[in-house]
């Protein structure tokens, strides 16, 4: 049995918070129902060769079905007030004010359904000055003041990341918050309204340095790899093109070890290197040394040597590497599902394993509309007349009247 089996859930969302939270929901059990639009995409379905046949999209949208109709039409939005009367959760992450627009908005929705559990995200919350400003991770890292710390000291501007760490963040947010309103509403009956502001997630990450300026009014500046409380703490380059590995050193006894394996060298004896505070004063120099150690090493060579000798280091591996790490590969962290537009591919799987609950599933992405006809039947309790009636008026959605939509950015 999963956790969250008998749990359903219409996701309303775009991009990759929404998504992303339902995908995790939908592999915990949960039945969740992605409602979309061939009128209205999500824009992650046009960032690539063909609405089916995007990497981030289908990364996110696994694990759900999908019920394509217009929800700009009153018979359109007729089926989705259907489909929340039968909902337990509803997760959004639209612009501020597309859902109240649609007449989906939290009090509309309780009228329906009065135990609904509504998460609302966007990327600055609601209300306030910027509700209704738009939002990609780019910005939230910018706003939460992540981005200007995210870069090596000499760089000329923040460098950041293409990997949006917020989205990411705060879809685990979005899950944590919706299992804490089950159990709520488990215990009470009473259902709720979940507003999350993804640059307040964001914004929780960098806690530290809000405080080193409360209390020190230091203002933090990009250190890269480095750590106020750790040195040696960075990557250093290893033999062959383009190879490193990551050492980190917190505690006098990890330094003695450090200094044994690399077989004491005259350099190590030298007083500015005798505790931490010495080696952070003298890092630039400390950091030199180390590198002409592993300069002449393999990276893994590196990583096994002092792994031995119980000091962190790791290979900074690239995406061939990861799926071929060994330790990977025995956890079963990799999985390969096959979409029949796609064809077979490689997703992460769950990341936790729980005793005594089912196997976690991984289910590929759906096609637009793909569940359209089969949701409209065993929920709605409508005739196959009644369904080709709506998809020949175009109000329902399903493979057969998207193919050749939107066919993305790169057509």
């Amino acid at each position: 049995m999963l956790p969250l089996e008998d749990i359903r859930v219409l996701s309303f969302g775009t991009g990759g918070v929404g998504p992303d939270s339902c995908k995790i929901l939908g592999e915990l059990g949960a039945d969740v129902i992605k409602i979309e639009s061939k009128d209205n995409l999500d824009f992650m379905r046009t960032i690539g060769p063909d609405i089916n046949n995007i990497a981030g999209f289908n990364e996110a949208n696994r694990n759900k079905r999908s019920f394509g109709v217009d929800s700009k039409s009153e018979k359109g939005r007729e089926l989705v007030r259907q489909l929340i009367e039968l909902a337990d959760i509803i997760i959004e992450n639209f612009r501020g004010g597309v859902m109240k627009n649609l007449g989906f908005d939290y009090e509309n929705v309780r009228k329906l359904n009065p135990e609904i559990i509504y998460v609302s995200s966007q990327g600055f919350g609601g209300g306030g000055p910027f509700s209704d400003h738009q939002a990609y991770g780019p910005m939230i890292s910018a706003a939460s003041g992540m981005l200007s710390i995210w870069a090596q000291p000499d760089d000329p501007y923040p460098v950041g990341s293409n990997s949006p760490l917020p989205d990411h963040m705060a879809s685990k947010h979005v899950v944590l918050a919706a299992l804490a309103a089950l159990d709520y509403r488990r215990r009470t009956g009473k259902g709720q309204f979940i507003d999350m502001a993804q640059t307040e997630v964001a914004a929780s990450l960098v806690g530290e340095h809000y405080l080193d300026y409360t209390i020190n009014k230091r203002v933090p500046k990009p250190m890269g790899n480095r750590s106020p409380y750790a040195a040696p703490h960075g990557c250093y380059a290893c033999s062959g093109v383009d190879e490193w590995c990551a050492i980190a050193v917190f505690t006098d006894a990890e330094w003695r070890s450090f200094c044994d394996t690399l077989g004491n060298p005259p350099w190590i004896q030298d007083p500015g290197f005798a505790d931490l505070l010495g080696r952070l004063q003298n890092v630039d120099e400390l950091d030199k040394m180390i590198g002409e150690w592993t300069a002449t090493r393999d990276a893994h060579e590196v990583m096994e040597t002092l792994q031995a000798a119980g000091v962190a280091a790791g290979v900074v591996q690239r995406a061939p590497d990861t799926l071929a790490d060994p330790q990977l590969q025995w956890l079963g962290a990799i999985v390969e599902l096959d979409h029949p537009v796609t064809g077979k591919r490689l997703y992460p799987g769950v990341p936790f394993r729980m005793s005594g609950a089912s196997p976690f599933p991984s289910i590929r992405a759906p096609l637009l509309g793909e569940h359209t006809d089969e949701i409209c039947r065993d929920l709605l309790g409508m005739s196959e007349d009644e369904i080709k009636r709506l998809l020949d008026e175009d109000i329902l959605h399903n493979p057969s009247n998207t193919e050749g939509t939107g066919r993305g950015m790169f057509d």
